[in-house]
């Protein structure tokens, strides 16, 4: 096997940084997609689409480009391995012998031995990323010329993906298929068609002794919501989500007034016994704990201070809600208040004390739209994570764009609007995902935010250190992958003990 430690691709230039800011071509060649490979394209793409000021499609551009890579390798091992066999590839009769055991031969026995053997072979991928008046362009390029039938399937797939308004539509066709391949490039047409790019924006193609995959973004694209196609059944979720509690939004009145004893507040929410409950229960949770059980609700007012209270009276009517509607979701919940108990103490860790309370409740509601998505049409979601076992792809926000034409976090966003929540927190909410999108000011909370819901993630081994944004690693001085990993460590020792 080749050893990790060699670097196993080409920059050119090398600087590829450099050659964004300038607008100069740049290209990232390789013969196997290596995870260091991998965090190298998603590092760039993020950055060209920084620079022009299109980073909500990022996960989409980097799913699709991923895809291209990955079948453009495929395409190279298969004629290596024709050429090993010393069979014919062009005939019909040699290509029906060889195919009968590339698969089981090359991805369940001989895999390492094989790309061992393209790693030391002239056959490459090559990413390429160029720049014009109007568009970014993307090539995805491997060095042997595709065949004919080949590239009628693949043109084929990409006109009919971008009919279906369904994954699960889609999902059943490639069941139906004699291969039963080519869903994952169906999943990215469709991710494409709800991104806002048009079919003639993607293509593939021979060019002598090339085959070249292109995705052509234009600078001008479209803002998120002129491009998300809300389903009925979502809008019609909102709708009948109950307002927030009238109750609990006196209470946030009277704390809003500084002018307000703190006895009155206390006298309000012992009102209502089913608050009294939650809060002191909220108070005496992992994120509040004290040497000290609070014990009265004017206790918890004077120990958690009033900006606490308020976060505490906005988790607990979320809570009443997802508990009304959304029971069966409470495992979310349960990863909603570590995430949140993370994000509290990582403002307190780094020194952003005056945050902490408001982070707390920015993670702890940050999957709202989460619980709302997933009891739309359960079924269908169950059908998206078969295919996610088949794929390999465990990105639940692609698998949402996809299915809806939007994603959980802008879902909460809306929910956030609904039930009025301040500009900061639907903001959050909405960007805790796309920390690049931060404006200025909250700047520090979403990237508090992100990198708790980072961690969490990782403990779900649905996300790693690689794929980090670099503007949060180097924002928090965390780009050394052991400071991160401490961090990691103590919030998880800490949060362990406190539950």
């Amino acid at each position: 096997m080749n050893d990790n430690n060699i670097k196993a691709y080409v920059m050119n230039p090398p600087d590829f940084k450099s050659a964004i800011k300038h607008g100069d071509d740049f290209y990232i060649q390789f013969h196997t997609f290596r995870p260091d490979i991998e965090a190298q394209i998603i590092k760039i793409i993020h950055r060209y689409l920084e620079e022009y000021d299109i980073l909500y499609i990022k996960d989409t551009i980097i799913t699709v480009v991923k895809e291209l890579i990955n079948n453009s390798i495929k395409a190279n091992l298969k004629r290596l391995y024709f050429k090993l066999k010393e069979l014919d590839i062009n005939k019909i009769e040699e290509y029906r012998q060889g195919m009968e055991n590339f698969k089981i031969e090359i991805y369940q026995t001989s895999t390492e031995e094989y790309l061992d053997k393209l790693e030391e072979s002239k056959l490459v991928v090559r990413a390429a990323f160029k720049i014009s008046d109007d568009h970014i362009h993307i090539n995805v390029i491997n060095n042997i010329p595709i065949l004919e039938a080949e590239l009628n399937k693949i043109n084929a797939r990409i006109a009919k993906a971008y009919k279906y308004t369904d994954i699960s539509d889609a999902f059943e066709d490639v069941l139906d298929d004699s291969e039963g391949a080519g869903l994952g490039l169906i999943m990215a047409m469709m991710l494409f068609k709800n991104s806002g790019l048009k079919s003639d924006c993607f293509k593939i193609y021979r060019k002598g002794d090339l085959t070249i995959a292109t995705i052509s973004i234009p600078k001008n694209l479209s803002e998120p919501e002129s491009r998300i196609e809300i389903t009925e059944r979502i809008l019609k979720e909102i709708d009948e989500i109950p307002a927030f509690p009238e109750n609990i939004s006196e209470i946030q009145k009277l704390c809003s007034n500084p002018e307000t004893p703190i006895k009155h507040i206390a006298e309000s929410i012992s009102r209502d016994p089913g608050l009294t409950t939650s809060i002191l229960k909220l108070a005496n949770s992992a994120g509040y704990m004290s040497i000290r059980k609070v014990e009265t609700i004017e206790e918890a007012v004077v120990k958690i201070g009033i900006k606490g209270i308020n976060t505490l009276l906005v988790a607990t009517g979320v809570y009443k809600i997802i508990e009304n509607r959304y029971k069966r979701f409470e495992a979310i919940w349960k990863d909603s208040y570590k995430r949140a108990f993370y994000a509290q103490k990582i403002a307190i860790q780094l020194k952003y004390n005056k945050i902490s309370e408001f982070a707390y409740l920015a993670a702890l509601l940050a999957d709202i739209g989460r619980i709302v998505m997933l009891s739309v049409d359960e079924k269908l979601f169950k059908k998206l994570r078969e295919i996610t076992g088949i794929k390999g792809l465990d990105d639940s926000n692609l698998l949402e764009e996809i299915s809806l034409g939007m994603s959980h976090s802008t879902l909460g966003a809306l929910i956030g609007k609904k039930w009025k929540f301040n500009e900061a927190l639907i903001s959050t909410i909405e960007l805790h995902h796309r920390p690049h999108m931060a404006p200025e000011k909250l700047k520090e909370l979403i990237y508090i935010v992100y990198l708790a819901d980072a961690f969490v993630e990782i403990e779900n081994k649905k996300f790693r250190f690689e794929f980090m944004d670099e503007d949060v690693l180097d924002y928090f001085k965390l780009a050394d992958k052991k400071y991160y990993e401490q961090l990691h460590k103590v919030l998880k020792d800490t949060y362990t003990g406190t539950v």
